[in-house]
């Protein structure tokens, strides 16, 4: 654990071996929670949409996926009609 004194000003220095390990830098950003046992900060991207939309990336085809759950639930429908 690290004890950061906090300026006149409300500003507190992160130590540099914390720094490091979460990435954060000079000019950056930090999310600030609120949480039941205090605060928690959070190194924010530096460029939130290109980290939204790396998200996405990988083998797979949302149409495919799509189409792969309207043929069960057809099935499924198909199964209920039959029962009743």
């Amino acid at each position: 654990m690290s004890i950061a004194p906090i300026s006149l000003k409300g500003q507190i220095l992160i130590p540099k071996r914390i720094r490091n390990k979460y990435g954060v830098r000079p000019g950056g950003k930090v999310h600030i929670l609120e949480q039941k046992e205090g605060i928690l900060l959070k190194p924010a991207p530096d460029n939130p949409l290109e980290t939204a939309c790396g998200f996405l990336k990988g083998d797979f085809s949302l149409t495919e996926d799509l189409l792969r759950e309207h043929s069960k639930e057809q099935k499924h429908d198909q199964r209920e009609n039959h029962s009743r």
